[in-house]
């Protein structure tokens, strides 16, 4: 099988960095702490995410009718029959960086099995325009079917939500990508504190977060504030603004595992940390082809690798 790494269709880069944690304090209105959505789960994405072109956008060109994996129109049928998993779980140690990544991403855009586990679990209550939260868990869902694939199924190895990882994502896309925190919070241009406007480092903004008076509008009513500890950040410009929900983030993680291999530093997290935080970000909302960067935070316990790589330097296997 031939695999699509993407590798010239996107900018990567990966942060082992101070993320957060959830420190003292109250909360705001930012994110959900009660039931949303077609599936009584709540919201982590923070309300002030500005998703209107990432379900406008994917329907726009009349090529896709919905967001869920039948809906979308450059992917068939017969590959979709191809993607079909029959629980074989993979093995990096046996298979090398190329057979593993066609094993698990068939094209660039599908991760085996993905289909089916969609449509068994049925995340969006309308396929048409589903929500927050309704992605927040979807994406739960399929990390923890990519765990599946490569046999981590245990309850410990499974990956969780976590608000202050998704509230800082979007502050790190803020401060990224507009001068919204700059005048309030100085810094040295191009770090990974910020200011970014000017700068050229992919993960400016990685490690800044405001005062806890100016988180609490993002997360729950309640939550405690959010404070630097140990964990990794990801960010790709690989996800198009115009991909369904569905399989937005397919493009990342599988550029991710075609490039790097199962012990590469940006899909690690994706196997091996306990929660997660995603946030994408429209670079041009008027054009219908832009870039969705996604910036992932992951933290919490650092799982045992179950494998051991062949050669020991990642990049063979």
């Amino acid at each position: 099988m031939k695999v699509n790494t993407l590798i010239s269709a996107f900018l990567i880069g990966l942060l082992s960095i101070g993320v957060v944690s959830c420190g003292g304090g109250g909360g705001g209105t930012g994110a959900s702490s009660a039931s949303a959505g077609g599936n009584n789960t709540p919201q982590y994405t923070p309300s002030q995410a500005a998703w209107a072109t990432f379900s406008i956008k994917p329907l726009a060109s009349g090529i896709n009718t919905s967001h869920d994996p039948n809906g979308i129109g450059w992917l068939t049928p017969a590959s979709w029959q191809s993607a079909q998993w029959n629980g074989t779980v993979y093995n990096p140690e046996t298979l090398t960086r190329t057979q593993l990544a066609a094993a698990i991403c068939p094209t660039g855009d599908q991760i085996r099995g993905i289909r089916e586990v969609f449509y068994a679990t049925q995340p969006f209550a309308n396929n048409m325009n589903p929500t927050k939260a309704e992605v927040d868990e979807w994406h739960r869902i399929a990390i923890n079917h990519v765990r599946a694939l490569v046999g981590y199924t245990n309850p410990a190895q499974k990956v969780k939500k976590d608000y202050c990882m998704f509230a800082r994502a979007l502050w790190g896309q803020e401060r990224k990508f507009t001068t919204k925190w700059d005048a309030k919070y100085p810094g040295t241009v191009g770090s990974a504190y910020g200011p970014c406007q000017g700068g050229t480092n992919p993960h400016c903004g990685a490690t800044f977060i405001p005062a806890y008076a100016d988180q609490a509008p993002y997360l729950p009513v309640g939550h405690p504030g959010c404070a630097i500890q140990a964990g990794a950040e990801g960010t790709t410009s690989a996800p198009k603004s115009n991909i369904p929900w569905s399989i937005k983030w397919s493009r990342a993680f599988c550029g991710y595992l075609g490039s790097e291999g199962f012990w590469g530093g940006h899909v690690g997290p994706f196997f091996h940390r306990e929660k997660f935080g995603f946030s994408f970000w429209d670079n041009a909302s008027t054009n219908n082809n832009s870039n969705a960067t996604l910036r992932a935070k992951w933290s919490g316990r650092l799982m045992n690798n179950l494998y051991i790589d062949p050669d020991g330097t990642g990049t063979m296997y």
